[in-house]
């Protein structure tokens, strides 16, 4: 079984939040007996190494507990590339192309270098990094602010409840996925293969649920958007390569388990303790 844990999963592994020693002994018992294979995501080092400034031992012990219970046979490819690369594969009639690549020791070390900076260079490498991500961050919340003030206007009277999520996926999801497609220039050849082969990409599905999800929150159930929804649909893309999702994020989780996905489980830590044989 293949496991995508959030980075607040690990954060409550490392700090004994809410798990004990013998559920984080069981995790280890699971990963040494191949019960599950945890995937190492670029997504969980870089939220991680927002607090190497703060707290680096912290940021330090996160990542090396990464490291220590993912599969380095298992990282995944940035969610861009991921989504990239199936769209290009599903327009060319091409076989599905695997999403993840093995952890070069040389990889590893790279990394090491922004969680565990020594040298100036290293510093700057990593505030580099850091201000890019929260400018991203930012004008993604800045958009779907706009964009939820601008809704407001049009369908003043919709409360939660009058709009279920499973007729807005229906009436929006073609516009979304047409519009990734349009975006890597294949809209062409994918209306030829038609929609529904696209969509039973776990990566593309997760993509158009996560974000139409996502909006549904902000437009009808009165969520207002964080500056952390970008980072959670980057999650659910890169997530989509596994056939579980652990996150504690409640909201995160109610997002995702609406979105029609098939063969993909969303589940909280405790869930997935509970979920684990016995033997472990």
């Amino acid at each position: 079984m293949i496991v995508y844990f959030d980075t607040n999963v690990f954060d409550h592994l490392e700090q004994l939040n809410g798990v004990t020693d013998w559920d984080i002994f069981r995790i280890r018992r699971a990963v040494k007996h191949g019960y599950i294979r945890v995937v190492i995501s670029y997504l969980n080092i870089e939220e991680s190494l927002f607090i190497v400034p703060s707290q680096p031992e912290r940021a330090e012990a996160r990542v090396k507990l990464i490291f220590e219970l993912g599969d380095k046979s298992l990282v995944v490819q940035s969610a861009l590339d991921v989504l990239d690369n199936d769209f290009r594969s599903y327009a060319d009639g091409q076989p599905h192309v695997g999403s993840f690549h093995p952890l070069t020791p040389w990889m590893e070390s790279e990394l090491w270098t922004f969680a565990a900076p020594i040298l100036r260079n290293d510093i700057r490498k990593l505030k580099h990094v850091l201000d890019k991500t929260s400018q991203v961050k930012k004008e993604h919340q800045d958009f779907m602010t706009h964009a939820r003030a601008e809704m407001e206007l049009l369908v003043p009277s919709m409360v939660e409840g009058t709009y279920p999520f499973d007729d807005y996926w229906k009436n929006n999801y073609v516009w979304l996925a047409e519009g990734l497609a349009k975006r890597r220039k294949v809209l062409g050849k994918v209306r030829r293969r038609g929609l529904p082969g696209l969509l039973k990409l776990k990566s593309v599905a997760s993509a158009v649920g996560a974000n139409l999800s996502l909006i549904y929150s902000h437009h009808f159930e009165g969520r207002v958007p964080r500056s952390g929804d970008s980072r959670d649909v980057l999650h659910a893309i890169a997530a989509g390569s596994a056939d579980v999702f652990v996150t504690n994020d409640r909201n995160l989780a109610t997002i995702l388990t609406r979105i029609p996905v098939e063969e993909f489980q969303v589940m909280n830590l405790k869930g997935f303790l509970d979920g684990l044989p016995e033997w472990i």
